[in-house]
């Protein structure tokens, strides 16, 4: 058995490799004058450990071509899957693309793993997937800090829940209340953050605009210091100028999506994992 990196998660791939015990394959990839990668997997093992997080569909295309390249059984390990927010037809004639993401992936493998898939609606169209938690690791993250932990809405509240649980601290969740046509109030629901730092918590970051909505309200609140913290940092458009801007004070991330800011490793959670599975 061996471990297949695809570009994405080259460091995450390495910790994997060294939890478990077992060798990185040496895989070429090439990019043609016209667009066209190409892939070579030098291999004769029978047994492969692939990983590596959808962040874009250059990752699609490459993972697709590896799929092709092995030989024998896949553990897939897609840290960060992308296309899961893409998980129905809001307008008809829509793709559901999460849908044809899965059959991708599991016409090829035997198991795919991934850590927190953005919804169950996403998790229902996979029929091997195992779906980790990294919020215990956040929690243990920021354990003995002095801190409130907020998700930016209801819908997220679970999450923080089980973080906030393990760090030993107070939690909460942004309310929206509409006073008129024209105003809505934001506000956590039951704590007063006045004179307290606050940690907003939520599964991905993307373009950071309700994070930077939360900050602004949080510190017209009283707060004395607002960070975040999440586990997939995809931080596009120019988000991570906009969060500091806001006044977040640091972010911190997993490195399910390799980031200046990945000081959380979920290699240790994904090995466990694998191991079940292959050994």
């Amino acid at each position: 058995m061996d471990l297949v990196i695809c570009p994405s998660s080259p460091f995450l791939g390495k910790r994997i490799s060294d939890f478990l015990g077992i060798k990185i394959a040496n895989v070429q990839y090439k990019k043609f004058p016209d667009g066209e990668f190409y892939v070579r997997v030098e291999s004769e093992e029978d047994k492969h450990v692939l990983v590596g997080s959808l962040i874009s569909a250059k990752d699609i295309v490459l993972m697709n071509l590896l799929f092709d390249a092995l030989k024998g059984e896949i553990v897939a390990v897609i840290p960060y899957m992308g296309y899961a927010r893409q998980d129905r037809e809001f307008l008809k004639g829509e793709a559901v693309s999460i849908r044809a993401i899965a059959k991708m992936i599991e016409d090829r493998v035997e198991k795919v793993l991934t850590v927190n898939i953005h919804s169950n609606k996403a998790k229902e169209k996979f029929k091997k997937l195992v779906d980790l938690d990294a919020m215990p690791l956040i929690g243990e993250n920021f354990k003995g800090r002095d801190l409130v932990m907020i998700s930016p809405d209801k819908g997220s509240a679970e999450r923080v829940k089980v973080a906030a649980k393990i760090a030993n601290c107070d939690w909460d969740w942004l309310e929206k209340k509409r006073i008129d046509a024209q105003t809505v109030e934001i506000a956590p629901k039951n704590l007063d953050v006045e004179g307290k730092n606050v940690l907003i918590l939520d599964d991905i970051i993307s373009t950071g605009g309700t994070v930077v909505e939360a900050t602004k309200k949080l510190y017209e609140l009283g707060a004395k210091r607002v960070e975040t913290a999440c586990v997939h940092a995809v931080l596009a458009d120019f988000a991570v100028i906009k969060l500091f801007s806001s006044g977040i004070a640091e972010i911190t991330a997993t490195d399910t999506i390799e980031r200046i800011f990945s000081k959380i490793s979920v290699a240790r959670i994904l090995t466990e994992e694998v191991k079940k599975i292959v050994f």
